[in-house]
């Protein structure tokens, strides 16, 4: 990416692809940096035509980011109409999001070692069930509270 900017860009989730890919517009009109690959990829619709956009000769570098997500990755850069991105059935594997279909919320919470942003907020989440569950031991771990018979005289509670 040019600098350091921030792009938000919807994204298609395609089992059925066989690469993770951004449209050549959106790159265009967002002046993002492409790097020029030595050998180009040949495109195939889903009848095994030749796409018409032609083969692929160019990817980007980006860091995607989706709430706590974050990983850097290779997109190549083709024309996808629709579509400003699309992430493959690797990627689906790899990350292995959970889907609300009701809501279309995507939670990525079981990432792959390269995902580095998301293993640092794994292991705070870790580290803080680890504390709520140690705070909860310690109090069952302490006899029960009991209340003496009512009197004026007495009003201090019984440890049992």
């Amino acid at each position: 990416m040019s600098g350091s900017l921030t792009h938000s860009v919807k994204t298609l989730l395609d089992s059925r692809a066989t690469g993770n890919f951004i449209d050549r517009d959106f790159v265009c009109t967002k002046d993002i940096n492409t790097w020029s690959i030595s050998h180009p990829i040949p495109v195939y619709n889903m009848d095994s035509s030749p796409n018409k956009a032609g083969q692929i000769s160019e990817v980007v570098d980006v860091v995607l980011r989706y709430k706590t997500h974050s990983e850097r990755t290779l997109l190549a850069v083709s024309s996808l109409g629709k579509q400003n991105m699309i992430l493959d059935y690797t990627w689906l594997k790899d990350h292995n999001p959970e889907v609300n279909w009701q809501t279309g919320e995507v939670q990525i919470n079981r990432c792959p070692p390269r995902c580095e942003g998301c293993h640092v907020i794994q292991k705070e989440q870790v580290s803080q069930k680890r504390m709520e569950t140690r705070a909860l031991n310690v109090c069952w771990s302490r006899p029960l509270l009991e209340h003496a018979e009512d009197s004026e005289e007495d009003e201090t509670p019984v440890w049992t």
